[in-house]
């Protein structure tokens, strides 16, 4: 039974520690994703042109990525 339970609580904590990573990586690209915009936004109209030569505005590649929503999704 103590084991069980031993079990069980490193299994929470294990879920927990990783439901904390998600929100921790989702906060980091929220804040990423607004970092890009206000360096755009204070670009002058030729410093953004020349930029846009080189790659798109407001284009995050993590935007298409697939991330998964659980743990077995995850270890998968």
């Amino acid at each position: 039974l103590v084991s069980l339970l031993v079990n069980q609580g490193r299994a929470s904590d294990n879920q927990r520690l990783f439901n904390n990573a998600v929100i921790r990586v989702q906060h980091l690209h929220q804040l990423a994703a607004k970092m890009i915009n206000d360096f755009e936004d204070s670009l002058l109209p030729e410093e953004r042109r020349q930029l846009s030569k080189i790659f798109p505005l407001s284009f995050c590649n993590s935007d298409y990525i697939e991330a998964p929503t659980g743990k077995d999704e995850t270890q998968k």
